[in-house]
């Protein structure tokens, strides 16, 4: 039992050890300010993670929208009764 422990415990220490690593050589070459706008990008990101697909969504319904309003105008021209033509 006292295997596993070790081993779980040695595994999560490599994974956070390793992850750190990472992150410390991904930012170490980039300046201050891309850094700021990253962790800006990641908090927005992180306050609505779906506002790409709610902008999609937004712009779809509109579009449909137009559409329908288009579809209600064109039946609408049709549906005049056309008065005397012999005139």
């Amino acid at each position: 039992m006292d295997e596993k422990i070790t081993l779980v415990v040695g595994l999560t220490l490599i994974i956070v050890i390793g992850v750190n690593v990472a992150l410390y050589f991904g930012f170490r070459d980039r300046s201050l300010p891309h850094q700021i706008e990253l962790f800006r990008k990641a908090a927005r990101r992180a306050r609505n993670p779906w506002q790409d697909e709610d902008d999609a969504l937004g712009e779809l319904a509109n579009l449909v929208a137009k559409l329908k309003d288009n579809e209600n105008l064109s039946q609408e021209d049709t549906s005049i009764p056309i008065e005397n033509q012999d005139e």
